[in-house]
């Protein structure tokens, strides 16, 4: 078949197009790579985020190589951590970390709270209950407000417990309240908890113990194998702040402080209403927290607390009282018994544990304290077995009180009324040198004085000494009722606590050194005051020249109680009411039934006729006053 011209010319062309389209689209020749190039492409790839590089792994080869890196990069931090905890916590670097727990401890007394941080009681609530099923011990808050919730003494953000452990090697303290203990045994009344150190078989071991019907926990301290990795010389810090819990924190604070005592000595304490520090020099047996109707008490029967320091400061708060801080070292042993008190400051309880605690309760120095512990509470509690109302107690105790000291009272009134017949002539004798104020005058003034006296058988000093006598329960009660138990959230009449002050009006506002209220038993007992001064006003011997007017003295006296009682409790107040009302009826019936004025003016006069020796006193003065004149001479 034969082709025309114009077919082949189009063949050809579109040969061509065909060609130049298949050299046009042949892909470029790639570059040869060298060996050890290839593989490192193939490794990895490597992409930077946030400044740390993450491995993207390509081949088979490569997950084998990120794995065994993985293994060794964790490795390197574990062993960086643990070098960090063994900076911070020495041998117990292996209880540096954990996960806090609560352990609560209860009997049918106290409930405390112990912390797998620390190992430490941080909480101790008084959940004892009375016949009724209800908390024997609330705050005053919840007594008032009818809320069923037990009294806590302290809490955990406010209270601290700790012992501080020197690492040998490192030469660090160590605070056990930044380790976590782990649980050994653990039961309602048990618990044994450890902080492992760097051996299996060391460990620094607490345990607790809580028995029945106790207000006490047992406490003792083992070191397993640590003699080689520890310091023997391990000191105990434990501190707290007091939670308020009566109706005034301000007055809870007359009574709180730290009491403690060494082996063989009896109680000491720091002065309360201070901001104190004292060094503690000798071995001692406790160290007690004291609230003020409670005490938190550490106790270490035998070989005590040596070295050291306490501190208690003020706190101004209404809800906090003071904080405590004591700091003791314990003894060089692989365990150590220790023991705590949660509990009230009942004098008979604390009786029991033989070693002074019972002078927590701060009954006053000297005299006054044993007139309180052999007078004042003996009555009281024989009383309080009649199961009779806590106000009619205390009437019933001031008038035992008032019959026995009866002999007392009579004799002071007999001087008194001598006295009274004798002052209009003890006013005309200073009627005489009224004016005169140079010293021979004023001894010779003396001098008569003394004379009348001896002349007429009146001895000014027999009415003082039943005075003095009596001073002592005056002042014992004073620190009797505002530390008694027996009184706290007892109410009579119209005061809901005789434990606290009594509250008629509150005033919205506050006058200084007298309180936002106004306390009607101590205003009855100020009026009572003032009243049975005036009784005895006129039987007053008059002052002499540049001498205080003892009326005035004696008028103040009872403005004087309005502002110091006002917040105090108010059973002291009505105790002090019942003495005075009692003192009116007494001077009353002796007055009018077994002392005659007009016999005793017969008997001075009588006394007046017949020489008098002089007695030793009366002699000693007169010789005193012969030598001054002489030396002026």
């Amino acid at each position: 078949v034969s082709m025309d011209r114009n077919t082949t010319t189009g063949l050809i062309l579109i040969g061509a197009v065909m060609v130049a389209f298949f050299m046009l689209n042949q892909p470029p020749e790639q570059p040869i790579q060298p060996e050890n190039a290839k593989e490192q492409t193939q490794k990895e790839s490597v992409i930077e985020q946030d400044g740390t590089s993450e491995i993207a792994v390509n081949d088979t080869n490569s997950d084998t190589l990120s794995y065994e890196d993985s293994i060794i990069g964790a490795q390197l931090a574990e062993q960086k951590e643990q070098q960090r905890l063994i900076n911070e916590f020495g041998v117990f670097y292996k209880s540096g970390i954990g996960v806090e727990k609560d352990f609560t401890l209860q009997n049918d007394k106290i409930s405390l709270a112990v912390s797998s941080k620390g190992g430490s009681i941080n909480e101790a609530k008084m959940v004892e209950k009375s016949q009724d099923g209800k908390y024997k011990y609330k705050t005053h808050h919840d007594f008032v407000n009818d809320i069923e919730e037990p009294l806590s003494l302290f809490e955990k953000n406010s209270s601290t417990m700790s012992l501080v452990v020197e690492d040998i090697e490192n030469s660090s303290l160590i605070y056990t309240r930044d380790l976590f203990f782990e649980a050994v045994k653990s039961t309602d009344s048990s618990l044994v908890i450890r902080a492992n150190a760097g051996a299996a078989d060391q460990y620094l071991q607490f345990s607790y113990l809580l028995p029945k019907g106790k207000y006490d926990v047992e406490f003792q301290i083992d070191y397993h194998n640590l003699d080689d990795v520890i310091d023997p010389q391990v000191d105990f810090e434990w501190g707290m702040k007091g939670l308020s819990t009566e109706k005034l924190a301000d007055d809870e604070r007359m009574i709180c402080s730290i009491m403690y005592r060494y082996f063989g000595e009896g109680r000491d304490y720091m002065t309360e209403r201070s901001d104190k520090e004292e060094e503690i020099q000798g071995t001692m047996n406790w160290i007690a927290f004291k609230h003020k109707f409670f005490s938190s008490v550490l106790i270490s029967d035998d070989e005590g607390f040596t070295s050291g320091k306490m501190v208690q400061r003020q706190l101004e708060s209404d809800d906090f009282t003071i904080s405590y801080y004591a700091n003791v070292e314990l003894p060089s042993q692989e365990s150590i018994p220790l023991k705590f008190f949660f509990g009230p400051n009942d004098y008979d309880l604390l009786s029991e544990y033989d070693n002074e605690m019972e002078d927590i309760v701060n009954l006053g120095w000297g005299i006054f304290g044993w007139v309180n512990k052999f007078m004042i509470g003996p009555i009281f509690n024989f009383i309080k077995t009649w199961g009779v109302g806590f106000g009619l107690a205390i009437l019933l105790l001031t008038l035992i009180v008032k019959i026995i000291i009866m002999p007392l009272t009579y004799k002071n009134y007999v001087s008194s009324a001598k006295m009274k017949v004798l002052k209009p002539e003890i006013t005309k004798l200073n009627s005489k040198y009224e004016g005169k104020t140079d010293k021979n005058t004023a001894m010779k003034k003396q001098q008569e004085t003394m004379a009348l006296y001896r002349q007429t058988g009146v001895n000014p000093m027999a009415g003082c000494i039943p005075v003095v006598i009596q001073m002592p329960i005056l002042f014992a009660v004073f620190r009797y009722f505002p530390a008694s138990l027996d009184l706290r959230h007892q109410g009579f009449l119209w005061a809901e606590d005789l434990s606290s002050f009594d509250s008629i009006l509150d005033l919205g506002f506050e006058i200084p050194f007298y309180g936002d209220h106004i306390s009607l038993f101590t205003l009855l007992m100020a009026a009572s005051t003032l009243f049975y001064t005036m009784m005895n006003s006129n039987q007053m011997t008059p002052s002499g020249p540049g001498m205080p007017n003892m009326k005035v003295i004696m008028y103040m006296f009872p403005i004087m109680m309005l502002f110091f009682f006002n917040t105090y409790s108010s059973g002291l107040s009505y105790y002090y009411l019942c003495g005075n009302v009692m003192n009116m009826g007494i001077m009353w019936g002796i007055k009018k039934y077994m002392v005659d004025e007009e016999k005793i003016r017969a008997q001075i006069e009588q006394n007046k006729k017949k020489p008098k020796k002089k007695s030793r006193f009366q002699q000693r003065m007169e010789d005193i006053a012969k030598q001054q004149q002489k030396k002026k001479r």
